[in-house]
């Protein structure tokens, strides 16, 4: 019978073992300076490290290789780019504009001409002239064309065989590149709706009521 106590235990660790291997990588800290110096001998010492180690030390040279004066350069780009972009949506969309004026005469039937409507001081002529323009400002502000209707303003008022002709310059800001006679037509279909649609004590011919090109230097 064999003597279990004079069994040789076998010897503590005399071969590393996987779990070794990956606590010794572990615990101590790399010296990835050498792994990246000395052409061949320095890229077989990095394949040497373990592949975590590998992707740790790629992802610190990526950081390292991005300077501040670069980041400098990136962000001061950007911002340039921006301030470029916002300048041309401004320029076209506000200052790429252009006045356009329309002269409406509306004929009023309920009115007879008086010599007082020659003078715009008159108290006559500023009656109708509120009268007149808040008409046409209701009419444009509740529109399509209520973001692109400036005001109206009454400066003459003239004899009429049915009564008298009330000229209205209406102005509105378009873009340059807009049809002077194509916006004219719209103008001229929304001012005789309004007309239409008005139940004030004023008497409107609006068949007779025209809207025509303001040319204004």
């Amino acid at each position: 019978m064999k003597d279990l106590h004079s069994t040789p235990f076998p010897p503590r660790h005399t071969s590393q073992c996987d779990s070794c291997v990956f606590q010794h990588h572990s615990l101590r800290s790399p010296d990835f300076s050498r792994a990246f110096v000395g052409g061949q001998k320095g890229y077989q010492a990095y394949r040497d490290l373990p592949w975590d180690l590998q992707k740790i030390h790629q992802s610190a040279i990526k950081i390292r290789h991005l300077e501040p004066w670069k980041i400098a350069v990136i962000v001061i780009g950007t911002a340039v780019a921006a301030a470029i972009t916002i300048g041309l949506l401004v320029y076209f969309l506000a200052y790429d504009q252009k006045l356009f004026y329309y002269s409406a005469n509306v004929k009023i039937t309920s009115i007879r001409y008086n010599n007082e409507f020659s003078r715009q001081s008159s108290g006559r002529f500023r009656d109708l002239s509120e009268r007149v323009e808040r008409l046409i400002d209701k009419t444009f502000y509740n529109s399509i064309l209520r973001k692109k209707y400036i005001r109206s303003r009454l400066i003459r008022v003239s004899p009429d065989a049915d009564g008298v002709t009330a000229e209205a310059l209406l102005t509105f800001w378009f873009s340059s590149t807009d049809s002077r006679e194509a916006l004219r037509e719209r103008v001229g279909r929304i001012l005789r709706r309004g007309l239409r649609k008005y139940t004030g004590p004023l008497r409107i011919n609006v068949r007779s009521s025209t809207i025509s090109s303001k040319y204004i230097s």
